[in-house]
């Protein structure tokens, strides 16, 4: 078996080539968006044609692209380096966008695929406390998730409020599924046993338990996903979420609960737990 630095030896020169210029990797993004000839591609990317065609020369030596009537696509190949490109671009772009939100947070509990598909976290914004909000991002959260039709959640701590706004959005007919871990389960049936006597009946309304503590605190709505993390020392910041919208985020978001439903147990009747 191949080690990492013996698999880059192997790719490494097309790897310069990647994003070896400015021209080139634009060319391919704009490809990847339809077929264009060199006029339309000039016009995009704001450079001479002639300039343009230089490259993709090259790039069709390195059968990346193809000329047809004067117009130009992407192999196959191409294509799927155009993608990686986009992944990668996007990516940079949203942790560049909010880096000290990623570099003092435990990401531990992200898995691995869904940190590289940060890209689609693009359109977010970090809501923080203050002196005279301290809580100003569970406020903002309350106020969004609260009107939403659709609602996923997975939470490892107590949010004040939360069960209140979870039992008014499934009374107006939302549709809630949500993950608790195993300690935090019984803290809520404790405090809040009646009342969660009382979602349970209502069919628009899932109960799971995850045995496993974990660094991860979410909600994904049918418009948002709201993203919680644990600082790096093992404390909850609670001033501190990260707001993201678009369908980009929702499927995320989305990617993320599935990955922690499948590790879940449906919980059918509280008594047994009570």
């Amino acid at each position: 078996m191949l080690s990492a630095s013996q698999t880059y030896d192997l790719a490494e020169a097309k790897l310069k080539a990647f994003t070896r210029s400015e021209v080139r990797t634009k060319v391919m993004l704009c490809l990847l968006e339809q077929e264009q000839n060199a006029g339309e591609l000039e016009k995009k990317i704001g450079l001479r044609a002639t300039t343009i065609l230089h490259s993709i020369k090259d790039m069709i030596a390195e059968k990346l692209i193809t000329k047809k009537d004067q117009v130009y696509g992407l192999t196959n190949i191409g294509r799927i380096q155009a993608l990686i490109l986009t992944k990668l671009v996007s990516t940079i772009v949203t942790l560049d966008q909010h880096e000290n939100f990623w570099l003092n947070h435990d990401l531990g509990d992200i898995p691995d695929e869904l940190q590289m598909n940060l890209g689609m976290l693009a359109q977010s914004d970090v809501i923080e406390g203050d002196s005279i909000s301290l809580l100003k991002a569970q406020e903002y959260f309350m106020e969004k998730v609260i009107v939403s039709r659709e609602i996923c959640g997975v939470s490892p701590i107590i949010v004040p409020g939360y069960a209140e706004a979870m039992a008014i959005s499934i009374k107006n007919g939302a549709q809630i599924d949500l993950i608790l871990t195993d300690a935090i389960l019984k803290i809520v049936l404790k405090e809040y046993g009646d009342l969660m006597k009382e979602l349970m009946e209502h069919e628009n309304f899932r109960l799971y338990r995850l045995e496993n503590d974990i660094k991860v605190a979410f909600t994904v709505t049918d418009a948002h996903l709201y993203l919680g993390l644990f600082r790096l020392d093992g404390t909850y910041d609670i001033g501190q979420d990260l707001f993201c919208t678009g369908k980009g985020a929702v499927a995320w978001g989305l990617d993320l609960f599935k990955h922690y439903r499948d590790l879940s147990e449906p919980i059918k009747s509280i008594d047994i737990i009570l």
